[in-house]
C-alpha cells in the first residue's frame, strides 16, 4: 500500500504526465533544453513551513543537530560543493567518464541540468524562504555567504538527483551508487547550514516531478537515445 507521501507524489506525477512539457518557445529564460519553469509550477510543491512557525523551528534544531556530527571530510566535501556542478555526480563514473570520450551524454546532462537550474530558482523565488543561518543565530555557516538566494527548494537537491537519475538511464548498474551520491550531496548543504531537511525533500520531489517531465518530452528522448548509442560504442 502507498504511504500518505507517495500517494500524493503519484497523483502530482499524473499531472505532470497528462499535460506533456513543451520546448521553451521564447525569451531570455536560462535553459528550457526540454522544460520551461512555466511547465511545473512551484505550488506543485508542498509548502514550507512559515517562519517563526514551530514546524520551522523544529527544523532548525535538526539542522543544530546534523552540524554536532560534522567531519574534517564532510568540511573538505561542503567547500568542495558550495557550487553544484554535474562533476561532484559523476566523479563515482570513473576516469573514463569525460567530456572527451562521451560528448554527446554531456550534451544531454548539459541541458539537463540547465533546465534543472531554471525551475529550481523559479521554486526558490516563488517561495522565498530564507535559509537556516539567517534564522537562527545558533546555526553556523560553514560554506560562502548566499544570502540572496532563498532556501525551498533545495537546488543542490534537486539537480544532483536529475543527473543521477538521468544518469541511471543510461548506466542502470550504477544507479543506486548515483542516488547515494546525489543524497550525500543534499545532505552536506544540511550540515553547511544553507538547508532545511524540508528543503531536501522538496528537492527530490521537485526532481521527480521534472523527471516526469522529460520522459515526456520528444527533444529529450531523442537526445537519450544518441546518448545511449554513443555509452553503447564507447564502453
Amino acid at each position: 500500500m502507498l504511504s500518505r507521501k507517495h500517494f500524493f507524489l503519484a497523483c502530482v506525477l499524473s499531472l505532470v504526465l497528462a499535460f506533456p512539457a513543451r520546448p521553451y518557445a521564447g525569451g531570455e529564460v536560462p535553459g528550457a533544453f526540454y522544460i520551461a519553469p512555466e511547465n511545473l509550477l512551484p505550488s506543485l510543491l508542498v509548502p514550507p513551513p512559515a517562519e517563526g512557525s514551530m514546524a520551522q523551528h523544529k527544523q532548525i534544531q535538526a539542522v543544530i543537530a546534523a552540524q554536532k556530527h560534522i567531519t574534517a571530510a564532510d568540511r573538505v566535501a561542503l567547500r568542495d560543493e558550495q557550487h553544484m556542478r554535474i562533476a561532484i555526480v559523476t566523479e563515482i563514473m570513473g576516469d573514463d567518464f569525460s567530456r572527451e570520450h562521451k560528448p554527446k551524454t554531456f550534451a544531454l546532462l548539459d541541458h539537463v541540468m540547465a533546465d534543472a537550474r531554471s525551475i529550481t530558482e523559479a521554486d526558490k523565488n516563488y517561495w522565498h524562504i530564507r535559509r537556516p543561518y539567517l534564522c537562527d543565530a545558533h546555526v553556523k555557516l560553514l560554506v560562502d555567504p548566499i544570502n540572496a538566494s532563498p532556501a525551498y527548494p533545495s537546488g543542490h537537491t534537486a539537480e544532483s538527483r536529475v543527473i543521477a537519475e538521468v544518469l541511471g538511464l543510461l548506466y542502470p548498474d550504477k544507479l543506486a551508487a548515483l542516488r547515494m551520491r546525489a543524497e550525500a550531496i543534499a545532505w552536506h548543504r544540511v550540515e553547511a547550514g544553507v538547508h532545511y531537511p524540508a528543503d531536501l525533500e522538496s528537492g527530490r520531489m521537485l526532481a521527480m516531478l521534472i523527471m516526469g517531465g522529460l520522459m515526456q518530452n520528444d527533444d529529450f528522448r531523442r537526445d537519450l537515445e544518441s546518448a545511449r548509442a554513443e555509452v553503447k560504442s564507447v564502453d
